[in-house]
């Protein structure tokens, strides 16, 4: 009875009440036409009735009246997620559609898109953290990766309603407390807090998403890509390996999007100066997906081209592009890792974060630093594969007794009988001369001492 509604609706009724008591006073009793008591009588007793039945009948609509139970979407159930996370009361759209909505209708975008708008429209005040490191509410920050992701060339409608739910599960994970005052303290706010309800995940962002209307009108291809993309966008692990490659593309470009909205903030680092946990992080990721990345590039000697990752070369050596290593794995490490070393955009050339992967796989061993009497540079070759020029490759060997697996899988790729050359700049040329003369040097001088 105390809601704001029913404050309102008593602050109108009062206002009212005043408005027509004054026009009484001033056009009946203090008019120029007068006035019996009779007709004063009737009027009064008129317009009194209409007032109190007006209030009553408000009264009643705010009370006891509520249309809830009839807001049927066509998806009734008992729904648990996959984390755990379940939803003990018949799961409807109402239970997460403000009472109105007001999809936009200023821009050409999809009905998916202007529906989302609608639903983060009635939640403006709700915040997208609860634990005050940032003060934006959710509906700001929806907007604003909504905006960035309009910036990306690739940019479809798709992935702008994946952009506008991903953060979707904090309306139910975050539970609202409010402090409501009586209505003789009408004009006070109510007080409002939050408390985590459950932890927010994607699995309940894209439940939510999934009772949407007009996105469940879609097919059911984009449907279940946009729905993996935002499942799995802080778990890339869960994403399946046989997925639609939509999916694999609105995944990323929701990162992308991510760090577009913070460089617009101005919150964005450019620059790669990792931490020694971030570092640690790094090393681990690699050694944890290294056989199966590897045994997933293409290094079949048959057919060599250049779409190839490399080469398999026998007896466990494989020479990997280095821009193509570093992509394949980009593709299975955590958002996070692959934020810090700016691991979402690739052009091909030389990145940053090449002499931290390089730095890892000589921590574990798996980096060959030397071949045909040439070291490497900065733990890279630069290659002639038959008429095939390999820049910036690195030399992996593949251990059986370590990865016997692995190993198996390479052997049994046909037999490389090709010219294999290294290929050196002037300068490391002249000073591989010197060094080989200082080595003949050294052995006449000995051969001297004998004689």
């Amino acid at each position: 009875m105390y809601d704001p509604k029913f404050r309102m609706a008593l602050l109108i009724s009062i206002i009212v009440f005043v408005f027509v008591a004054f026009n009484v006073v001033t056009e009946y009793i203090l008019g120029d036409t007068g006035l019996t008591i009779a007709q004063y009588m009737a009027g009064v007793t008129e317009v009194g009735a209409s007032i109190i039945g007006g209030f009553i009948f408000v009264t009643i609509c705010t009370k006891f009246i509520t249309f809830e139970k009839f807001k049927k979407t066509g998806f009734e159930a008992t729904f648990k997620d996959e984390t755990g996370t379940g939803f003990n009361f018949p799961v409807s759209l109402s239970k997460f559609l403000p009472d109105i909505i007001a999809p936009p209708t200023w821009r050409d975008i999809s009905d998916v898109e202007a529906e989302l708008m609608g639903f983060l429209n009635g939640y403006r005040d709700w915040p997208f953290d609860i634990s005050g490191e940032n003060s934006k509410t959710l509906y700001q920050h929806a907007m604003e990766q909504w905006a960035a992701m309009q910036q990306l060339p690739n940019a479809t409608p798709l992935h702008g309603i994946a952009a506008l739910a991903q953060d979707l599960g904090k309306v139910y994970a975050y539970n609202e407390k409010r402090k409501q005052f009586p209505f003789l303290e009408f004009w006070r706010r109510d007080k409002v807090s939050y408390s985590r309800r459950c932890l927010e995940h994607g699995g309940l962002s894209a439940f939510i998403l999934s009772t949407i209307p007009s996105f469940m009108r879609m097919d059911e291809r984009t449907r279940r890509a946009v729905l993996i993309a935002v499942r799995s966008r802080d778990n890339p692990s869960q994403i399946p390996a046989n997925c639609d490659p939509l999916a694999i593309d609105i995944y990323e470009s929701l990162h992308k999007a991510a760090q577009v909205a913070l460089e617009a903030e101005g919150n964005m680092d450019n620059d790669i100066n990792p931490t020694e946990t971030e570092i640690t992080d790094l090393k681990e990721e690699i050694t944890a997906y290294f056989q199966s990345t590897l045994r997933g590039m293409e290094l079949n000697p048959v057919g060599q081209s250049e779409k190839s990752d490399g080469i398999y070369v026998g007896n466990g050596i494989c020479i990997v592009r280095m821009s193509r290593f570093v992509r394949a794995f980009a593709s299975v490490m955590t958002p996070k890792t692959r934020t810090k070393f700016n691991l979402w955009t690739f052009d091909g050339r030389q990145h940053p974060s090449w002499k931290y992967f390089i730095t890892a796989l000589q921590s574990a061993g798996f980096l060959t630093e030397r071949f045909e009497d040439v070291d490497a540079k900065d733990g890279m070759f630069n290659l002639r594969i038959n008429n095939l020029v390999y820049q910036n490759c690195i030399i992996i060997q593949v251990e059986a007794s370590v990865y016997t697996d692995l190993r198996a899988a390479l052997d049994t790729l046909p037999k490389w009988n090709g010219l294999i050359e290294v290929e050196q700049s002037k300068e490391f040329l002249m000073a591989e001369v010197r060094r080989k003369a200082s080595e003949v040097d050294q052995m006449l001088e000995r051969l001297r001492q004998e004689i």
